[in-house]
């Protein structure tokens, strides 16, 4: 029985012995540049705790991880690979007890941060947000490891989550924004809109009520309030909170446009009318403002088309007055229409434009703009 036992222990030790030679092997196939075969070995030695319980493992397994990820080939291979590096390098801080390599580590996860958010910044712009938000989380994890939080990654994480359909990862991401004040109050928006489009208004009443008492006269927490009450056909409080805003801040710009656009849905032609003109007289440049305006001046025009329409031909008169006020209205809406043209130069003006110079009867500028709107 002593014989056994001992037999038992000697491949025991043996087993433990063999794992070392893996780790300085991998360590010295890294060195030469052999990446994959590195990490086979690497691997072989993780399943001998003596191996793992040594910092040096975990180091050299991120350099060995991190190395794959820099390159192309290999990162497509092996797309895990620098959240394992990263994985390695925060298990080998957290063992290196003296900072004997804590230099060095913390280079190389400066080296995985700024590749986390490169391909982050590569994943948002081709439109996967998913990616995006797996890279800047890693990213941000670094950060946090480090105690130098990023406060743009906070919030670029849970808006990529909220693009990826994650809502519970971005509404907690959003809720940290709102904990170290960065980028306030678009975060408390975007919670509330997550809020409204799963039908938990009273969520999202809470948040924008917290938000416009610190910020209140933040437009786009304005337009998204009022937007609820809107939904809920309570125009008058909408209105009401407008209106309240426009004595105590009479120059906000954006109060009197979405002031203008609350008319608008209340059916209040000539107060919307009128809230456009003093957002012009306040920013003359303000391009919703003259886009809507155009618009109305526009759609005036084929309302009074109709009446011009009714009036017998006997009285030629008043016909000719009625269609010169048609035409004016649509000079007025080309007015406009240009002014929101020279500012932006999308196809939906260059559309609207089109035809508020037909109606015009401004024909030259008609042919100009549908060759634009054919390019």
């Amino acid at each position: 029985m002593k014989k056994l036992f001992f037999l038992m222990l000697t491949i025991g030790l043996a087993g433990s012995a063999l794992a070392q030679p893996d780790v300085t092997t991998a360590y010295n196939l890294n060195n030469q540049g052999k990446y994959v075969e590195a990490m086979e070995y690497i691997e072989k030695a993780a399943s001998d705790l003596k191996a793992t319980s040594k910092e040096k493992y975990w180091r050299y397994r991120g350099n060995i991880y991190l190395n794959i990820s820099l390159d192309e080939a290999l990162s497509a291979k092996f797309p895990d690979a620098l959240s394992m590096a990263v994985d390695s390098y925060l298990k080998s801080k957290m063992m290196d007890k003296y900072g004997d390599y804590a230099g060095e580590v913390q280079a190389s996860m400066s080296n995985a941060q700024q590749l986390a958010n490169v391909r982050a910044d590569k994943a948002f712009n081709s439109g996967d947000f998913c990616a995006a938000a797996k890279n800047f989380e890693m990213a941000l994890g670094i950060g946090d490891a480090y105690g130098v939080p990023d406060s743009a990654a906070v919030f670029n994480t849970a808006y990529c989550y909220e693009r990826c359909g994650d809502t519970t990862k971005a509404i907690s991401g959003y809720e940290r924004c709102v904990t170290i004040g960065y980028n306030l109050p678009s975060a408390q928006v975007r919670m509330a809109e997550i809020y409204l489009n799963k039908n938990d208004k009273a969520s999202a009443t809470k948040i924008l009520a917290e938000a416009r008492a610190r910020f209140p006269k933040d437009a786009e927490l304005l337009r998204t309030e009022v937007s609820i009450y809107l939904g809920e056909g309570d125009f008058a409080k909408a209105e009401q909170i407008l209106t309240d805003l426009t004595v105590s801040d009479p120059n906000n710009v954006s109060v009197w446009f979405v002031l203008g656009v609350t008319y608008g849905k209340l059916g209040k032609k000539a107060d919307e009318m009128n809230a456009y003109k003093r957002t012009l007289e306040i920013d003359p440049n303000y391009f919703d403002a003259l886009f809507n305006m155009g618009a109305l001046y526009f759609n005036d025009g084929l309302e009074a088309e109709k009446v011009c329409a009714e009036i017998p031909t006997a009285e030629r008169s008043k016909y000719n007055t009625c269609i010169e006020n048609v035409k004016l209205l649509f000079e007025q809406s080309v007015a406009s229409l240009e002014k929101a043209f020279a500012i932006n130069q999308d196809r939906e003006v260059m559309s609207a434009l089109k035809d508020a110079y037909f109606k015009a009867e401004r024909m030259e500028d008609y042919s100009r703009m549908k060759a634009l709107l054919a390019k």
